[in-house]
C-alpha cells in the first residue's frame, strides 16, 4: 500500500489520508512505481520550497506511517513533511512525542498562533475559515469540504481519497488575516535586526530604470533571500507600455464591468486571470485595484473603479479580488488613498470633506480590502485638508493605520512625494518611481530623532508585506533575486483568459430597454445591418490615450487581438440572410434589424466634458428615417454615466462598461441569446436636466475670480449624499437608478421574510424565473433608519441568482449591527440604530428605486413579515 492507502486501511479515514497525501505528494502512484528519493515542497522550506529526501526511502516511510498511525499523519500536516521524512528527526527519538516535537513550530510561529477556534490538522475549515498553523490557508475542495494547505492547484489531486476536483477557493476570516500579519511582521523584524541604514533605505524608495516595469525596488541587495519588487499597472490587464509588446497581455474589460456584474465570483475569476499574466510577465506587485467610490461620474477614470457609486458593492467585490491576486504571491495595491475623485488638476487640487462622508462613503472599500489582507495602498496626488496625501499624517496614520488597521506598506503615486521629512514622518513607506526625496533622509537623521525609527518602521512595513503574500516562501516564482518568468516579451495571453474576458462582458452587460422582446434575435433568414463606424473599429485616432473599447491611461492594455462587433456577428451568426455594414444609416435600408454601435471615451488626466453619448441620437434618427420598420438595437460602450435621451426611438439597448478586446464575440452571443445580459448599473444614469453639483462642489473653485487654477478647491459639502443616496434624499429620480438591469426573462420575488434577534437579522426571499429564458436575478437589500439621514437608505446585501426557466430558489441574507450603524462625528465612532432605540427599515428590490417589499422593525423583537409581489 501507499501511505495514503495504508492509513485508510488502518481506519484513520479520509481526512488523515488527505493529510498524508499533501505531506507526501504523489504517494499513490510514485510509491507503487518503485523506491526513489524526491524533492517535496514544504511550507517552511523557504524560497526554494523543497527539501531533498535522500536519506529515507519511500518504503521506510510506509512502514513508519503504518506504525505511527494517524498521530504521525497529523504531524505531517501540522508541521510539514520535513518532520516525518527527514531521517535525523526520526533517528534517536525515544518517543513519538519527541519525533513530532522535532518539527514543532518555532517560537515566532507559536507566538503568532491564532485562537483555538481556528481549524487544526486534518479538520474541516469551512466554518472557522482560519488555520492554526502560520503559512497555511483554508482552501475549499467543494461545498462539503475545505482544508488548511500551504498551496492549492484547482482540479483533481493525485492520491486524493475523494475523487472530486478541488475548487481551491480561499476561505478566509479576519482572524486568519490578523494571525498571518502577526507572523509576517515577526519575520520582518527578525530579518531587519542589525541591518544598516543604507540597507533599510533600499526598501523604501524606487530604483532608477525599472527593468521594463512601472516601478522597481531593489530589496534583494539588503535582505537575504529577498526578491526585487517589480511593480506594474494595472488591474485591468498587464500594461506592457511598449508598442512592440502589443498583444502579449489580454485587454480585459474595465473594473467598472466587474462592478456591474454584482458578483463576487466574477471578481475572483477576473482577478485570477489577470494575476496569472502578471506572474508570467514577472511582476510581483500589482498596482490595483482602483476602489474609489464614484462621486463625480464625469471623472476621467470612472471606468477603473470596482466600486461604482456604492461602498458596500465595492467592499463585496474587492475582497475576492485581493485574495485571488495575493494567493499567487503578488502584492495587491489598492488605490488611490484618499478622496481622489476627479482628474482635473489632480496633482495640486485640495479636497475638503467631512468625517462622516470619509468613514461611510470613501473609506469602507479600502477597509474591506485591508480586512482581506491587501498588502499595499497607494496614496494619491491630490491634497486633503490642505496637505498632500503622501505626507498627510491625518490620512496615513490616523485614518489608515489607527482607524482601519492597515498593516501593509504605503507607496506614493508616481511623483506624488513632495518633501522627504514630511513624508517619512507623515506615514509614507515607499517613494515611487525613484527615491528622489527620501533617498538622502539618513543624512539628516541628526536633525530629528523621530526620523530613524520612522525609517525602521517603513522598512518593516515593506518587508512584512512581502512575507505576508509568501514571497519568501516560494509562492511567487523567481530565479536568484529576479522573477523566474520575467521575460517581458513572453505572450501571457491564453484562450482561458480570453474566455474570462468575454464572460465578464456578458455578466456585466446591462439591458436598459427591450421593447416587445426585441432581443434576443431570431437570426435565421434575418437581414442584419451594422450601423456606425464603431461597429468595425478598435482604434480611434481622436483619443489621446486608450481605444474605442478600452479607457486610456496607466490601466490601458495594448492589444492586437482586439475584435469588433461586426467581426463577432459575422463569425457567430451563420444563418442570417445578410449582414451589411455602413458608417451611416444606409445599410439599414432593407434590413429587418439595425444594430447601432456607439461609444463614449474616458481617460486618465482629464474629466469628460459632458454626459452625452456621441452619435447615438443622430444614428437612431437616421435609421428610423431610412427604414421605419426595422428593429433598432443600440450597443453602447461607456466609461461611466451617460444620458439616455436617445433611447426613445430604439427598441432595445445594451450598455457595456469599456468591454475590452473580446467585445466582438460577447456582443454576438448577447444579441442571439447564447448569453444573457446579467449586469446591473453600478452607477446611476442621470436625466439631461439633472443638477447634482454646485461649482464649488465639482469641479471646485479657485481663490479669487479665477475659474481654473492649479490650487482648485473641491468641497464635498454634499457629505454622504453620493450617487443614489442624493437622488433619494433630494427626491430627484435618475433616468435609470443604481442596481437597474433588465433580463430576457421575468422573475418573481415572493415569500419575503425578515426575522431579527440578538442583534442580528435574517432576510430571505423566494426567487422564481417565470419567463421563457434562462437568466440572472439580482435581489438587493437596502437598509434605512432615522440616524442615517440625510441618506434614506443604503445597499447592505445583494445576490446574483442564475435560474433556468420555471426554476426557483430561496435567497438568504444575514445582516448585523454594522448594517444599521452610522458614523457619529461628535462621538468620533460608529453608533448603531439599536443603541439609539431606532427602528430599522429593511427593503428588498431590483434597484435602489424599485423596492419591492419593505418592513420596519426593531431588531431583537422577533418581528416577522411574509409578502409577495411579481416583478415586471
Amino acid at each position: 500500500f501507499s501511505p495514503a492507502r495504508q492509513l485508510r486501511v488502518s481506519g484513520c479515514g479520509t481526512r488523515a489520508a488527505m493529510a498524508v497525501q499533501y505531506a507526501n505528494p504523489g504517494s499513490e502512484s510514485e510509491v507503487e512505481a518503485g523506491e526513489r528519493s524526491e524533492e517535496v515542497p514544504s511550507p517552511r522550506a523557504g524560497r526554494a520550497g523543497a527539501r531533498k529526501l535522500s536519506s529515507l526511502k519511500r518504503v521506510e516511510v510506509i512502514a513508519f506511517f503504518a506504525a505511527a498511525g494517524c498521530v504521525l499523519a497529523a504531524a505531517a500536516w501540522r508541521w510539514g513533511p520535513s518532520t516525518i521524512l527527514d531521517a535525523s528527526t526520526v533517528e534517536g527519538a525515544t518517543s513519538m512525542a519527541e519525533a513530532i516535537d522535532g518539527g514543532a513550530p518555532s517560537a515566532a510561529q507559536a507566538a503568532a498562533a491564532p485562537p483555538a477556534k481556528c481549524s487544526g490538522v486534518g479538520s474541516d475549515c469551512r466554518e472557522t475559515r482560519c488555520c492554526q498553523q502560520a503559512g497555511m490557508q483554508c482552501f475549499e475542495k467543494n461545498a462539503n469540504w475545505a482544508m488548511c494547505l500551504p498551496s492549492c492547484s484547482p482540479g483533481l489531486h493525485k492520491g486524493d481519497a475523494v475523487k472530486e476536483p478541488w475548487s481551491c477557493r480561499v476561505l478566509w476570516s479576519k482572524e486568519q488575516v490578523q494571525n498571518d500579519w502577526a507572523y509576517a511582521r515577526q519575520r520582518a523584524q527578525k530579518a531587519l535586526s542589525g541591518k544598516k541604514g543604507w540597507e533599510k533605505m533600499a526598501l523604501v524608495a524606487g530604483a532608477d530604470g525599472g527593468n521594463g516595469y512601472a516601478g522597481f525596488v531593489n530589496t534583494q541587495y539588503s535582505i537575504e533571500g529577498s526578491q526585487a519588487l517589480t511593480m506594474n499597472d494595472g488591474p485591468q490587464g498587464y500594461n506592457t507600455y511598449q508598442e512592440r509588446l502589443r498583444g502579449t497581455s489580454t485587454q480585459f474589460p474595465a473594473l467598472l464591468s466587474v462592478s456591474a456584474s454584482f458578483d463576487p465570483e466574477t471578481s475572483r475569476q477576473y482577478a485570477e486571470a489577470v494575476v496569472e499574466e502578471f506572474v508570467t510577465k514577472g511582476s510581483n506587485v500589482m498596482l490595483g485595484p482602483d476602489v474609489e467610490v464614484t462621486r463625480a461620474t464625469l471623472t476621467g477614470r470612472s471606468f477603473e473603479t470596482i466600486s461604482g457609486e456604492d461602498p458596500f458593492l465595492g467592499s463585496q467585490l474587492v475582497q475576492p479580488f485581493v485574495i485571488a491576486v495575493q494567493q499567487k504571491g503578488v502584492i495587491s495595491t489598492v488605490k488611490h488613498w484618499l478622496d481622489n475623485n476627479q482628474e482635473i488638476y489632480r496633482q495640486t487640487m485640495n479636497v475638503e470633506v467631512g468625517d462622516r462622508a470619509q468613514h461611510e462613503i470613501y473609506m469602507p472599500v479600502f477597509k474591506a480590502a485591508f480586512d482581506a489582507g491587501a498588502a499595499a495602498v497607494m496614496c494619491s496626488y491630490n491634497k486633503v485638508y490642505g496637505e498632500h496625501t503622501c505626507q498627510n499624517s491625518r490620512l496615513l496614520k490616523d485614518l489608515l493605520r489607527r482607524d482601519l488597521g492597515f498593516q501593509g506598506f504605503v507607496m506614493s503615486d508616481w511623483g506624488a512625494t513632495h518633501n522627504a521629512t514630511a513624508s517619512v514622518l507623515g506615514g509614507l513607506d515607499v517613494e515611487m518611481p525613484t527615491g528622489k526625496h527620501v533617498k538622502d533622509i539618513s543624512a539628516v537623521f541628526w536633525t530629528n530623532d523621530k526620523l530613524e525609527p520612522a525609517v525602521d518602521e517603513m522598512a518593516t512595513n515593506v518587508l512584512s508585506s512581502m512575507h505576508y503574500v509568501g514571497q519568501f516562501d516560494g509562492r511567487f516564482p523567481i530565479e536568484g533575486s529576479l522573477p523566474k518568468y520575467g521575460a517581458l516579451d513572453a505572450d501571457a495571453t491564453s484562450d482561458a483568459h480570453r474566455l474570462v474576458a468575454r464572460t465578464v462582458i456578458e455578466d456585466s452587460a446591462v439591458l436598459l430597454k427591450n421593447s416587445k422582446d426585441a432581443l434576443p434575435l431570431q437570426t435565421k433568414g434575418l437581414k442584419i445591418a451594422m450601423v456606425g463606424h464603431f461597429c468595425n473599429e478598435t482604434e480611434d485616432k481622436k483619443y489621446k490615450q486608450g481605444s474605442v473599447w478600452s479607457g486610456g491611461g496607466s490601466g490601458y492594455v495594448f492589444t492586437d487581438k482586439g475584435t469588433t462587433p461586426l467581426q463577432g456577428v459575422k463569425a457567430h451568426i451563420k444563418d442570417a440572410a445578410s449582414i451589411e455594414f455602413s458608417k451611416d444609416a444606409s445599410a439599414a435600408a432593407a434590413a429587418d434589424v439595425a444594430v447601432i454601435c456607439v461609444a463614449a471615451h474616458g481617460e486618465e488626466g482629464w474629466d469628460r466634458a459632458n454626459f452625452s453619448l456621441p452619435e447615438a441620437a443622430e444614428l437612431a434618427a437616421g435609421v428610423r428615417k431610412t427604414n421605419s420598420k426595422a428593429k433598432l438595437v443600440v450597443l453602447a460602450a461607456v466609461p461611466g454615466a451617460v444620458t439616455t435621451e436617445w433611447l426613445e426611438g430604439v427598441d432595445a439597448a445594451l450598455l457595456m462598461f469599456m468591454p475590452g478586446e473580446q467585445v466582438g464575440p460577447a456582443v454576438a452571443r448577447l444579441l442571439t441569446g447564447k448569453a444573457q445580459p446579467s449586469g446591473r448599473l453600478p452607477i446611476s444614469l442621470p436625466k439631461q436636466d439633472e443638477k447634482r453639483f454646485t461649482t464649488k462642489q465639482y469641479p471646485g473653485e479657485c481663490p479669487g475670480k479665477q475659474k481654473w487654477c492649479e490650487h482648485l478647491i473641491a468641497n464635498f459639502s454634499e457629505d454622504v449624499l453620493v450617487g443614489y443616496r442624493w437622488n433619494d434624499a433630494k427626491d430627484v429620480p435618475s433616468a435609470f437608478p443604481f442596481g437597474f438591469g433588465l433580463s430576457y426573462t421575468e422573475f418573481e420575488l415572493k415569500d419575503f421574510d425578515v426575522q431579527c434577534s440578538d442583534g442580528s437579522m435574517k432576510v430571505s426571499v423566494q426567487v422564481a424565473n417565470v419567463g421563457s429564458h434562462t437568466g440572472s436575478a439580482v435581489p438587493q437589500v437596502y437598509v434605512g433608519f432615522p440616524s442615517l439621514k440625510p441618506a434614506l437608505r443604503q445597499l447592505r446585501g445583494f445576490s446574483k441568482v442564475r435560474l433556468e426557466k420555471g426554476k426557483e430558489t430561496t435567497v438568504h441574507f444575514e445582516l448585523g449591527e454594522e448594517d444599521w450603524s452610522y458614523f457619529d462625528v461628535g462621538l468620533q465612532r460608529w453608533v448603531s440604530a439599536a443603541e439609539k432605540g431606532e427602528k430599522v427599515t429593511v427593503s428588498i428590490g431590483t434597484s435602489s428605486a424599485d423596492l419591492v417589499h419593505t418592513k420596519e422593525l426593531a431588531c431583537g423583537h422577533g418581528e416577522k413579515v411574509n409578502v409577495r409581489r411579481v416583478l415586471q
